[in-house]
């Protein structure tokens, strides 16, 4: 087992899972810290997203277990077992009789292909993996020569790795590309789909930049296996938007088949309704129109000031690509138009709002003014609630009845007339 020392060293491992690896070594089983957690802690701005903690140990499974009474196999013949700690679950990965150099070239990617030991603070790095990792490339465990296509091995490889090239920003390599493509037809039969592909994707389209490990998707065949009709234009632009899910959602599958797409990869209902709500309303200057408040208004009540803020970013970002900067100009005019109305909607509904929060309401106007109903209850509302905008602290029965006596006199020709 060659180990080699080298920086730099991530950062500590979580005070619960050092213990754990302290106790390992006590015990005489070999730790390293591996996978995504280790990514993680290599880097200066880890993912926002917990990282799973994995420990690679030179040990069997039953010697794992004796050394850890209390953990629980969590995979089929004890190739996971799984320790729960004051910082979470940790999986543990045994090597049993294997050189532990051996099972990270079973991991396929390059990433998992190094782990550190926190004992002694050294690299198990036998394929001289790490240094492409911290230079921001994705590449193949080892050699396609010295190993099958770690795609045709197991075809979820090719969801981490998108997941690994958007939340790294990593480039992948001219080897894993080809070897991802060479591999497509073999794999696709058994390319895991449903809630696993979901929850890859997740990831990768919260991502800071989910453009490349979906262009990766593409080249390999993916997308155009499970997902037909999206376009290489939507899913380039798809790093402009904010990071909202199910913005990123719509963007992505614009122009494909949305519905089946949701029912392929087990959508739940609320994520897939606000998707279609989201394509239904975009582009913006096409599905409302600035002059029609009843619609302006579905709008703002159907969507939050975040997504409907999306909206306006999604439409915009095709506006900046559009050729015909003409036709551009006068889509952005009519957002602008749209924008401005819906600012107004949400004014009035502010005032609304704040008419309703008013310490006297329209039944104590109505007694204070001896008078019943009529227009003048909410015109003396409106001047009580503006009054209240310009003197916050007034808002207080006492105040609010010696202004609306005055504003009373002073109106007094409203009150004569109702």
């Amino acid at each position: 087992m060659r180990q080699s020392r080298s920086t730099p060293n991530p950062r500590a491992l979580p005070k619960a899972v050092a213990e754990l690896c302290a106790l390992l070594e006590e015990r005489g089983v070999p730790s390293f810290s591996h996978g995504e957690g280790l990514l993680h802690d290599l880097h200066t701005r880890p993912p926002a997203r917990a990282a799973t903690r994995s420990l690679l140990c030179a040990a069997t499974p039953d010697a794992l277990l004796d050394a850890l009474p209390h953990a629980v196999v969590s995979a089929e013949h004890g190739r996971r077992i799984t320790q729960a700690t004051a910082d979470g679950p940790v999986d543990l990965v045994p090597c049993g009789e294997r050189d532990p150099e051996d099972l990270l070239a079973r991991f396929g990617l390059a990433p998992y292909a190094f782990a550190f030991r926190p004992k002694d603070e050294s690299w198990l790095d036998p394929f001289d993996r790490r240094a492409g990792f911290m230079a921001g490339e994705l590449e193949l465990a080892v050699p396609l020569g010295d190993a099958p296509s770690p795609f045709e091995v197991a075809p979820r490889r090719y969801w981490i790795a998108a997941r690994l090239i958007a939340e790294h920003g990593l480039r992948p390599s001219a080897a894993l590309r080809g070897a991802a493509r060479d591999a497509f037809e073999a794999a696709a039969p058994r390319l895991p789909q449903a809630a696993p592909a979901r929850r890859e994707l997740t990831r990768v389209l919260e991502s800071p930049r989910p453009s490349a490990a979906l262009a990766f998707l593409r080249e390999a065949g993916v997308l155009d296996f499970l997902v037909p009709g999206t376009q290489a234009v939507h899913c380039d632009r798809i790093d402009r938007l904010p990071p909202l899910l199910p913005l990123r959602w719509a963007a992505w599958l614009r122009g494909g088949a949305t519905a089946g797409a949701m029912i392929r990869f087990r959508v739940p209902h609320a994520l897939a309704r606000r998707v279609e709500r989201l394509q239904a309303s975009h582009p913006l200057d096409r599905a409302v129109s600035p002059g029609r408040d009843a619609g302006l208004r579905k709008l703002v009540a159907r969507l939050d000031d975040e997504t409907l803020e999306g909206l306006f970013t999604w439409r915009r970002i095709e506006l900046a690509d559009w050729a015909d900067r003409g036709e551009a100009s006068r889509a952005e005019e009519r957002l602008v138009a749209i924008e401005e109305r819906i600012a107004s909607i949400r004014s009035a509904r502010q005032r609304s709002g704040e008419v309703r929060a008013l310490a006297l309401d329209g039944t104590a106007v109505m007694e204070r003014l001896g008078a019943g109903p009529g227009r003048h209850v909410g015109q003396a509302l409106g001047h009580l609630a503006r009054f209240v905008a310009a003197n916050p602290a007034a808002n207080e029965p006492d105040a609010l009845e010696e202004e609306l006596v005055a504003w009373a006199r002073a109106n007094s020709n409203l009150l004569d007339r109702d």
